[in-house]
């Protein structure tokens, strides 16, 4: 049953869904095109703490995707030894 808060109105309905969150992307596609010499740039946070599942470093440095998602919540890492991508 879907009902007004405004009016009296009310309408019947056979299907119980009202809204629907459709996710169109994912942020893990979009570390192709982040490019390796990134974890260069001086301008971009570093964390001592993110250990590198490709070579074991512990240096990397991470932003936050620009996908055109603003929901997401994702960071991107790129290690400073070997450039290998993650997202965590």
């Amino acid at each position: 049953l879907y009902a007004c808060r405004l009016c009296n109105y009310r309408e019947e309905s056979d299907n119980p869904l009202i809204f629907r969150n459709i996710i169109k992307k994912e942020v893990k596609n979009a570390l192709h095109t982040v490019p390796s010499a990134v974890s260069d740039d001086p301008t971009l946070p570093r964390s001592q703490n993110a250990i590198c599942e490709n070579c074991g470093h512990h240096e990397a440095v991470f932003f936050q995707s620009d996908t055109g998602q603003s929901d997401s919540l994702a960071l991107i890492f790129v290690c400073c030894n070997c450039d290998h991508k993650w997202v965590q």
